[in-house]
């Protein structure tokens, strides 16, 4: 099994290549197994420091997204640098060379690494209960977000919508910056820093919330 090392912004990655219909849930079995026998710390699981397995999702929903991750020999957005796999010359042509010419895991040879794994239990999905909002009354009517933002795409476990604060000074034209949790919708946070009264989780009444996010 060949494995690519590749610069990066922090560390690096290391990648392999395996055909689609067997990755990801395969591949995870095969890279936390792997690493948890080497001793090698992996991110999640109740540990917050250690290496990061990509894609963290076993599988999607419709019209879910998987996290995001720069391609390879793709240009970073935050430091604008391309990054290069370390065994090739730093030009597209020898990288492109390099990766075609790397050996590829085939179905059978993934099955056989893993025979009698499964993935460790402190790193399976959580099944999340279902939301069951309360019943509201109409003197004291719950408060609930989803009913005033548009959401823009989902993941395994957040609504993604925009925030009516930061669009209000002209922010967030991704419309992506309001995190809502998926399990509890009562949860939600601005990612670009907006306090809670600005966006309205803890003002003084339901009607004075739904106001300001009609506004």
């Amino acid at each position: 099994m060949d494995a690519a090392l590749e610069q990066s912004r922090r560390g690096g990655h290391s990648g392999s290549s395996a055909p689609s219909r067997c990755w990801p849930p395969k591949c995870r079995i095969y890279v936390y197994n792997l690493a948890l026998r080497l001793g090698i710390p992996v991110k999640g699981g109740g540990l917050k420091e250690g290496i990061e397995v990509f894609p963290r999702q076993d599988r999607l929903e419709d019209g879910e997204l998987g996290n995001a991750i720069r391609a390879p020999i793709g240009v970073h957005r935050k430091t604008n640098r391309r990054y290069w796999f370390y065994e090739a010359e730093p030009t597209p042509e020898a990288q492109l060379a390099y990766l075609d010419g790397l050996k590829k895991l085939t179905e059978a040879e993934l099955r056989t690494f893993i025979e009698g794994m499964s993935l460790p239990e402190a790193y399976r999905p959580v099944v999340a209960a279902p939301y069951i909002p309360t019943v509201s009354s109409t003197q004291y009517p719950e408060f609930r977000i989803l009913d005033y933002v548009r959401t823009t795409r989902k993941d395994s476990r957040n609504w993604w919508a925009k925030c009516p604060s930061c669009a209000g000074v002209g922010r967030d034209r991704s419309g992506d910056n309001l995190a809502i949790q998926i399990k509890n919708p009562r949860y939600y946070k601005c990612w670009a820093g907006c306090t809670k009264e600005r966006f309205g989780q803890r003002l003084a009444s339901p009607s004075t919330r739904a106001r300001r996010f009609r506004e």
